[in-house]
């Protein structure tokens, strides 16, 4: 928690962000941990993060209008160990109002720590697509995002939110990828068995935090929530703006049947046969599903639980986005089990981490 504290004095010092011009008379831009003004809860404070006008006007969207009399010298964050205590192993997250929102958020950007299993990978070039994390030293993307890749040129970024700027509350973790493994039977045409596994050198390792955690897989018998996901993830487009946010989408996964006629009439023909590989789902078209996302995991509600999460699928090709509905499809991580875990055994490595 010391680290923790070190982070938000460095990044939220009003010295350095405040303004008292920027705001009315008596008051200043200051982070939100330093700002006096929330809601006390069982022994926990809640910094007030609703936003005003004159806070969307003049202050950074990390940042409020704070009274003078109300500004802390030292933040007033969340205690986050007997919260991070209380979490699953794999799939859980924090209490939803510790989630940042930016400012003039929009329902299609994910908060702070929203989804925090949630990795950004880069190239030699940049910015590729997006991950999941599935133990501290793997994570889980689609092959069409790294099969091009060498190993020694792949960076792992979790725990990262804005790309453009460092001022989360909590510092994103970079790794370097020491081993790239792409599924034996992957083809690019057409696409199939398109999964990829990143794997971290054992002393360098993600270390789990409020905004870094990990996600379960499904075993093969499971049967999820399939009528309440989502996909997350950073645009291409967006990598280079002035804020650079994750995305959000709700989709559903269309049942068997629904999922074969649908793509046999519109992309693969009426000879394809649907395996369990693939899953396709619906949803409303939005640009964020139909534009350059990439790679993007598809996370679903685990049963009895409408916030903790399971890996679903990995994006496996383009969405189609021409007809009345959104369609798309998605590598079956639950059809995938077996290949991963024998991977991460192979190498000593601990699989109980994602396990339900």
């Amino acid at each position: 928690m010391e680290k923790v504290l070190v982070i938000l004095l460095i990044y939220f010092a009003p010295a350095v962000f405040g303004s008292a011009e920027s705001c009315a008379p008596g008051k200043s831009c200051v982070s939100y941990d330093l700002c006096n003004e929330g809601l006390l809860v069982d022994g926990h404070f809640y910094s007030d993060r609703s936003r005003t006008m004159q806070d969307e006007q003049h202050c950074h969207y990390m940042e409020k209008c704070c009274s003078v009399n109300e500004t802390l010298a030292v933040g007033n964050g969340f205690n986050y160990s007997d919260a991070l205590s209380a979490l699953p192993q794999c799939g859980g997250r924090l209490d939803l109002w510790l989630h940042l929102r930016p400012m003039g958020y929009k329902k299609q950007e994910s908060k702070f720590g929203e989804f925090p299993w949630l990795v950004a990978i880069y190239g030699a070039d940049g910015y590729l697509c997006s991950g999941a994390l599935i133990t501290p030293l793997a994570v889980l993307t689609a092959a069409h995002c790294v099969h091009a890749q060498m190993a020694r040129d792949l960076r792992l970024v979790a725990g990262e939110w804005d790309a453009a700027v460092e001022l989360e509350p909590l510092a994103h973790q970079e790794r370097n990828v020491s081993e790239l493994l792409i599924h034996p039977n992957y083809t690019q045409s057409p696409a199939a068995h398109n999964l990829a596994l990143l794997l971290l050198h054992s002393q360098a390792a993600f270390e789990l935090a409020p905004h870094v955690q990990m996600i379960c897989l499904p075993p093969m018998q499971l049967i999820y929530n399939y009528s309440q996901c989502y996909v997350a993830g950073w645009r291409h487009s967006e990598l280079s703006a002035n804020e650079s946010l994750p995305r959000r989408w709700p989709l559903y996964i269309l049942p068997r049947d629904q999922c074969g006629s649908k793509l046999r009439l519109a992309i693969l023909g009426r000879r394809i046969a649907l395996n369990e590989t693939l899953l396709c789902t619906g949803g409303d078209k939005d640009p964020i599903v139909c534009g350059d996302m990439g790679a993007v995991p598809l996370m679903c509600p685990l049963p009895g639980s409408d916030d903790r999460y399971v890996l679903a699928g990995l994006l496996a090709r383009a969405a189609r986005c021409d007809g009345p509905q959104l369609l798309s499809i998605y590598s079956n991580v639950k059809y995938y089990r077996r290949w991963i875990d024998q991977k991460l055994r192979e190498r000593d490595l601990d699989i109980r981490h994602y396990m339900v």
